[in-house]
């Protein structure tokens, strides 16, 4: 198995979607882990050993690639990130018209 199935197959173990923030990955897979720890699980304990280890298999996996994954600092990439007023502000600025003067 290469490399792109391997982090697939661990991100859909966790359930990721294809555009996740580093937030949301480490709190799904922290999600996971604990649902399934032997201890806690409502599962049979063996079954529940087993989908632990495979889930902290697939976290190394996925921590792997976050951790060495490249961030854009492109303008055009952050510019996708904008809040709405951003965006507003960036294109009629303080301009009488287009915005509340200010107030």
């Amino acid at each position: 198995m290469g490399k792109y199935e391997e982090i697939i197959k661990a991100k859909d173990l966790f359930s990721l979607e294809d555009k996740e923030t580093i937030r949301e990955i480490k709190r799904k897979i922290n999600t996971y882990i604990k649902e399934w720890h032997p201890d806690i699980s409502t599962q049979d304990k063996e079954i529940a050993g087993e989908k632990s280890i495979s889930l902290i298999k697939a976290k190394e996996i996925i921590m792997e690639y976050i951790e060495n994954y490249k961030i854009s600092f492109d303008k055009e990439e952050i510019e996708k990130y904008l809040s709405p007023g951003e965006v507003w502000m960036n294109r009629f600025g303080n301009d009488h018209i287009w915005s509340d003067g200010g107030t």
